[in-house]
């Protein structure tokens, strides 16, 4: 089998075996050090493992892995790094002795150590993670810290085909300054960074998206981005990276004698577009294979290449055109890599499947070759559980002989009210295996725009991903493994709580969970979020006795606490959002009967509850604008001017998306989501003054008061501060005084 390096960290107690001379090609597997790196930070040192990569891939092409103990160290034998990790993982889960999730990490050392000898293997060769918009919903901030803390998480869920996307306008810059534009001409095509992913897709461009990004922010991404793709490939991942789809700045017309398409969404104004260079143009190969030998030539050789020219946006109905499109986009990455794969977004198959369903699909890839290319099709729970319009696998043939993923979107817009159907994130992956168009199922997904919201949905989707083909899930004996694995105890109360959830918010899937009164304008509607009896009752009786809930507190080591009080804060804060929507309606109907008098009241009651509610989430470690704030701002190197653009950015990006404008658009307060901050100085204000409006018809131009909180970022106001030991009495009190709406 070749040399192993044998190393033993004695401080750590973890010892491992360093397969990174096999023959049969260890690099491509990752390396048992960068595994136990994780699994080491991940239990802190405490637990002793022994990692080895001698394990081959399954006949599917999946990872496998086994585990047993021996002499008190767990001894884990694997086919890649991130194999290794999920191996270690589900070992932890097995025993209930911890979990990994965004709000915090728990682990113990299980007292009883007794292991069976345990073998999996997934039934899939790729586990694919992330959306383009992920990028612009969650990630446009992030640095070191924040990829290696998501990077753990990957790795110990199994993910080994995340997106990586990151740097690709500063190799743009260098290429578009090769062929002779200015650093003016291309920073007139750039964005600010949180919408960066629509300026890559071909929907917008221009700097009035607080763009350009800041001066420094070239060299910043693409150090951030050699990290990354280190550790990815340290670890065995295989990272999708960044594609030409056309798309350019509009200054290359004056340098070239070439005619540019305007492309853009619909529902956008029409001075908000980006350029499309035709295929038929020499130049879309030239530009495309430069982009990719100028991104090898830095990070090294690539397999898969994302690229997407047609999202959201008119699809040309000429199949001899999209045949040509489809030619250009793959001879521009080939001719860069012959051993590159394209990889495309399925999400427009399914959105807009009245214009590819015309036989476009089939053409776009007409002269591609099968094996070269790689469909995402990220929407499966939308076509099951919202669209309803049958599966894309089943419309298109099995995507004519293509290799594909199986993937889902759980989350748009990084919202973080609950939702979606458990059922079908546990088990609707095996409808798919048994298929008679199946074809080449390779892959399995998921897609989130947003990350750091319904955390329990994402550990379900990645347990999946190594479940038998065909082997489903008991959701319901699921929850217990998992809040045993998040607390460290079982609490019969906390499970009742969680099946009151299974049964109710968690059993409905809507695209666009918001609460009537975070939408604009929305004085009567109801909004999206499923806070019907069964939830309400789920809450209402977990907070009933708040001194048993201190007691639980006591019962369990710090990390779980700590766990517990976060999901009891976002339950609790998805109840009070609920009840100030029916307060909401209340209003309205008062005003509208000309009782004055009682609808002052009723908006006093609520103003006074969404305060609360604000003062709530100040406690939670997420869901805290001032976090996502302070992340936009956290680079040294940044002037006053440039941390004041990128306030603005990330205040745009959560509220009303674009601004500057009268027109309802569907992008206006599209991400929605229950953030201290965010509720207390955009929300509340903004609905207090359209309340007044429609109670006294008091003046209010909410486009001004909207545009103030982003163009001008304010400082965040003073919250209601409550002290930590109190939080869960108050919480208590709060529900107990809305039980009657």
């Amino acid at each position: 089998m070749g040399k192993m390096l044998y190393f033993c960290k004695m401080n750590y107690r973890i010892c491992f075996i360093l397969a990174a001379l096999l023959p049969w090609g260890a690099m491509a597997q990752g390396t048992a050090e960068a595994a136990l790196d994780v699994i080491n930070h991940f239990t802190h040192g405490a637990m002793p493992v022994k990692v080895t990569l001698d394990q081959k891939k399954n006949a599917l092409g999946g990872d496998s892995f086994c585990y047993a103990l021996a002499d008190d160290t767990l001894e884990v034998h694997a086919s890649s790094a991130v194999a290794a990790c999920r191996g270690f993982y589900h070992w932890i889960r097995s025993k209930g002795a911890g979990i990994c999730s965004w709000s915090g990490n728990r682990f113990e050392k299980p007292q009883d150590m007794h292991t069976a000898a345990t073998a999996m293997s997934s039934p899939y060769r790729d586990h694919q993670y992330m959306n383009v918009v992920t990028y612009g919903y969650t990630m446009p901030y992030w640095g070191r810290a924040e990829w290696d803390k998501e990077l753990e998480w990957m790795a110990l869920h199994g993910v080994d085909m995340p997106l990586m996307l990151i740097g690709q306008e500063a190799v743009y810059r260098q290429v578009f300054k090769d062929m002779g534009l200015t650093d003016p001409e291309v920073d007139e095509w750039l964005v600010g960074p949180a919408h960066l992913p629509w300026m890559r897709m071909g929907n917008l461009s221009g700097n009035s998206f607080d763009g350009p990004p800041p001066r420094g922010w070239d060299s910043h991404q693409m150090a951030l981005a050699e990290y990354v793709m280190d550790r990815m490939r340290a670890l065995g991942m295989k990272p999708i990276c960044p594609a030409f789809g056309g798309f350019v700045p509009k200054a290359l017309a004056k340098h070239y004698n070439v005619e540019l398409d305007t492309t853009g969404w619909d529902w956008m104004p029409a001075q908000q577009r980006n350029y499309r260079i035709r295929p038929d143009s020499p130049l879309f190969v030239e530009i495309g294979s430069r982009f990719i030998e100028k991104w090898e030539q830095i990070f090294g050789k690539g397999h898969y290449y994302l690229s997407d020219s047609f999202n959201e946006m008119a699809i040309p109905q000429d199949t001899a055109l999209m045949a040509r499109y489809g030619q250009a986009v793959y001879s521009s990455i080939s001719q860069a890599n012959a051993d590159a794969v394209w990889v495309m977004q399925g999400w427009s198959l399914g959105y807009q499947r009245w214009l590819w369903g015309n036989g476009i699909f089939e053409a776009l890839l007409k002269h591609v070759p099968q094996e070269k290319f790689y469909l995402l099709d990220m929407a499966t729970d939308y076509n099951c559980c919202f669209w309803k319009n049958s599966f894309d696998w089943d419309f298109y043939h099995g995507f004519d002989g293509r290799e594909w993923v199986w993937s889902v979107i759980p989350n748009m817009g990084g919202k973080t009210a609950y939702t979606g159907v458990m059922e079908y994130y546990a088990n609707g992956r095996i409808e798919a295996q048994t298929s008679a168009n199946r074809g080449k199922l390779t892959g399995y997904g998921m897609a989130p725009e947003g990350l750091d919201n319904n955390e329990m949905i994402y550990e379900l989707l990645c347990d999946g991903g190594y479940m038998g083909a065909t082997d489903s899930i008991n959701t319901a004996e699921w929850l217990k493994n998992y809040t045993l694995c998040r607390y460290g105890k079982t609490i019969p109360a906390v499970d009742d709580y969680w099946q009151g959830l299974r049964q109710s918010i968690y059993s409905t899937f809507h695209d666009h969970p918001q609460f009537g009164w975070q939408v604009r304008n929305n004085i009567t509607g109801r909004g999206t979020v499923n806070t019907d009896t069964t939830f309400n009752r789920a809450v209402e009786n977990i907070f009933a006795h708040p001194s048993e809930i201190s007691q639980w507190m006591k019962m369990l080591d710090n990390e779980g606490a700590r766990l517990l009080e976060a999901d009891l804060i976002e339950g609790a804060a998805q109840y009070i959002a609920g009840k100030v929507e029916r307060m909401n309606g209340l209003i309205a109907s008062c005003a509208e009967q000309g009782d004055k008098d009682r609808a002052h009241r009723m908006m006093k009651h609520a103003e006074q509850t969404l305060m609360k509610l604000d003062a709530i989430l100040e406690h939670h470690p997420l869901h805290r604008l001032e976090r996502w704030e302070q992340a936009a701002q956290a680079n040294a190197q940044l002037t006053e001017q440039e941390k004041q653009a990128l306030a603005r950015n990330a205040r745009r990006i959560v509220s009303v998306w674009y601004g500057l404008h009268e027109k309802d658009e569907p992008v206006n307060d599209y991400s929605c989501r229950l953030w201290s901050g965010l509720v207390r100085d955009y929300y509340l204000p903004r609905m207090k003054e359209t309340w007044l409006k429609k109670i006294d018809g008091k003046r209010f131009d909410q486009i001004e008061f909207e545009n103030h909180f982003v163009e001008l970022a304010p400082k965040l106001s003073e919250p209601l501060r409550i002290d930590d030991g109190e939080l869960m009495d108050f919480v208590s009190e709060t529900i107990a005084g809305l039980v009657r709406y």
